[in-house]
């Protein structure tokens, strides 16, 4: 394989994944890890990767905006790492405000047998969730969005405003120094008021959603308590985390620690 043709091979798995490891594209490529390493230095002189420890990343870091079953099949095995975390977090006999995400719909189906009060605007959580012998659920009221099957609007921010639970699972779409981002303010709106009326705000995000940013601004990264990622944030990344006093929990893949 020439030069320049690994070189767009490399670039089409990066940019449709967000990222990738010098492990994958080695045994995805057939060639040295030394090889992988050296183009990536190329691709990162040309600003279209930007290296990080173990791989790289888009330079475009504008996050993806996916439908809902495009965003339910992707990085299964991560969010359930990450699922698992969380869970761990929650404990019994809680009351939990759950959006839409489809890391939060993983962490549901880790809370097993735990007491909860459930609250949620998402049509396939509520189904999730009335699995769950010991969960209580509520349903928030609000205008269906047909492809994300979510509840939003004036009267679904209102219901919200009438809760003050344990803990808020957010699933993140985009992470920056700047805060917590998403693409559309009906669904950023709903996703505010939940940060607002959680006491304990947990965030999940896989690694393809730090460092990136979106449409409208959730919130700062001082009302997040904790973040539950499956790979350790850049040292920059994890400076403005640390500022902003939010703990940092990895669910590391090959060992299940944090």
């Amino acid at each position: 394989m020439l030069i320049e043709e690994r070189l767009d091979k490399i670039k089409s798995i990066i940019e449709a994944n967000k990222s990738a490891t010098i492990e994958f594209l080695s045994e995805t490529l057939d060639v040295s890890k030394d090889t992988i390493r050296r183009d990536l230095i190329k691709l990162e002189q040309q600003n279209v990767v930007r290296r990080t420890h173990g791989g790289a990343v888009s330079a475009n870091r504008e996050a993806m905006i996916l439908d809902y079953d495009q965003r339910s099949s992707r990085l299964n095995r991560i969010k359930e790492q990450i699922a698992q975390k969380a869970a761990e977090i929650v404990k019994d006999n809680s009351s939990i405000l759950f959006d839409s995400s489809t890391t939060v719909e993983a962490a549901i189906m880790q809370l097993g047998n735990k007491r909860l009060y459930a609250i949620t605007n998402s049509l396939t959580h509520a189904k999730l969730l009335a699995k769950l012998e010991k969960a209580e659920i509520t349903l928030l009221p609000g205008k269906l969005h047909k492809d994300q099957l979510f509840l939003y609007g004036s009267e679904t921010v209102k219901k919200i405003e009438q809760y003050n639970t344990d803990y808020t699972l957010l699933g993140v779409f985009a992470l920056s120094k700047d805060g917590v981002f998403i693409h559309t303010e009906e669904e950023g709106l709903v996703k505010r008021q939940m940060i607002a009326q959680g006491h304990h705000v947990i965030a999940l995000a896989d690694h393809t959603k730090i460092d990136t940013t979106g449409f409208f601004k959730v919130c700062s990264l001082a009302e997040i308590d904790v973040l539950v990622t499956d790979q350790q944030p850049e040292p920059q990344m994890m400076d403005y985390l640390n500022e902003n006093k939010v703990e940092v929990i990895v669910a590391n893949e090959q060992r299940g620690e944090k």
